[in-house]
C-alpha cells in the first residue's frame, strides 16, 4: 500500500474514533427518558420547612389549625403532638394526623391538609440565560416558566441541549429538555414540573 493510502486510512480511523466520542461530530443522541414517570414523581408537592399548612378536620375545631413547618421538619397539632411534615406529601401528613388522633376519639377523624403558603420551594437556572440564579416562586413551575423567570436565552444558548439536574429519592440524573420539541413541535411532555432544588442548565 502506498504511503498516501496509509495516511488516508489512518485519518479515516481517527475520524471514526472521534465521531464515536460524546460531543464530537454529530450531536450525541439524547438519553431515553420516561417523561410520564418523571411527571408522576413531581405531581405531588413535597412539603418543606417554612411552608404553611392548613389542617382541616371535619367537625373537629380542635384539630383544625394553620401551622408552619418548623426547621426540624415537624408541625405541632393539639392532642396529636408533633407530626413529621418535611419531605412528605400533604396526603401523607393528613393520614398521620388522623391516625395519631384516632386514639383520642371513638372514630378516626377525617382530616385534610393543604399548602396555604409555599416558602421552601426553590429552583435554579444556570448558564446561558439573561438572569441566572436561584428562584423562589410561590407555586410549582415548569421548565419553560423557569426559563422565563431567568429572562430567556442569551444569543449564545443552545436551547436543544438544556438539561434538568435532579436529585431525589431515585438518585441523581440529567433529564434532557429539547426546546424545539416542546415549543416548535408542541410536545409538552418535556415541559416537566420542577421539583424543589432542581437545576436547569442551559449550555
Amino acid at each position: 500500500m502506498c504511503s498516501r493510502c496509509v495516511r488516508i486510512a489512518l485519518l479515516c480511523s481517527a475520524l471514526t474514533v472521534l465521531m464515536a466520542l460524546p460531543g464530537c461530530g454529530a450531536r450525541a443522541r439524547a438519553p431515553r427518558v420516561d417523561f410520564d414517570a418523571e411527571r408522576r414523581a413531581t405531581s405531588a408537592y413535597a412539603v418543606g420547612p417554612g411552608d404553611v399548612l392548613e389542617v382541616r378536620a371535619w367537625k373537629n375545631e380542635a384539630l383544625s389549625q394553620r401551622v408552619t413547618v418548623r426547621p426540624d421538619g415537624f408541625i405541632t397539632i393539639p392532642l396529636v403532638g408533633d407530626v413529621l411534615a418535611s419531605g412528605r406529601t400533604v396526603m401523607g401528613v393528613a393520614e398521620d394526623i388522623a391516625t395519631q388522633a384516632a386514639k383520642f376519639y371513638h372514630e378516626k377523624p377525617v382530616v385534610s391538609v393543604e399548602v396555604a403558603e409555599l416558602h421552601s420551594y426553590r429552583v435554579y437556572v444556570m448558564g446561558e440565560v439573561s438572569r441566572p440564579g436561584e428562584f423562589t416562586p410561590r407555586a410549582q413551575i415548569t421548565v419553560l416558566q423557569a426559563l422565563a423567570l431567568a429572562g430567556g436565552f442569551t444569543r449564545f444558548a443552545d436551547p436543544d441541549e438544556v438539561v434538568i439536574v435532579r436529585r431525589d429519592a431515585i438518585g441523581e440524573r440529567r433529564i434532557p429538555f429539547a426546546f424545539d420539541e416542546v415549543v416548535g413541535k408542541g410536545d409538552l411532555r418535556g415541559d416537566l414540573p420542577l421539583q424543589t432544588n432542581d437545576t436547569v442548565v442551559v449550555p
